[in-house]
């Protein structure tokens, strides 16, 4: 049984999006497909970010792990996506600062203490410069090898 919590059809490449509320509405049709998450997760990760900003103003890709309530899961997954053109985000901590954001992390996560889990793997590489890159410059089953080998997704 495959255990990782992203798969190639969570996984978007260079997509092309004009702000946060496009992208969430497009790289969540696949979890809502799959009965992974609940219709109404898009319109809660986008009422969160609102409120919780989740912007990361890493090197040399500004990076976003958009979330929600853990109530609209119903099936632990990690969406990854890669944008052509970065959009405009707030960073995480209400500063009303703002960053662009090149690499954005999905988290549809049913338990809290399993949000944490991926968090902290998730921060492990934020700060490694090479490995944003390769993200970002890479194809879906690139992406796909990095997530399984490097942050174990």
């Amino acid at each position: 049984m495959n255990d990782l919590l992203t798969e190639l059809n969570n996984i978007f490449v260079d997509i092309e999006v004009s702000n946060f509320e496009e992208l969430i509405l497009l790289i969540t049709k696949p979890l809502v497909a799959d009965g992974d998450v609940v219709e109404e997760f898009a319109e809660q990760v986008i009422k969160r970010e609102e409120n919780f900003p989740t912007g990361l103003p890493t090197e040399p890709y500004g990076v976003a792990i958009p979330h929600t309530d853990s109530k609209f899961v119903r099936k632990n997954k990690v969406t990854i996506a890669t944008l052509k053109q970065p959009i405009e985000m707030e960073v995480m901590g209400g500063t009303d600062e703002k960053i662009d954001v090149s690499i954005v992390f999905l988290l549809a996560l049913g338990q809290s203490n399993k949000q944490l889990n991926i968090l902290q793997k998730l921060m492990g590489i934020l700060n490694k410069e090479d490995v944003l890159t390769r993200i970002k410059e890479g194809s879906k089953e690139k992406i796909y090898e990095i997530t399984k080998n490097e942050i174990q997704l």
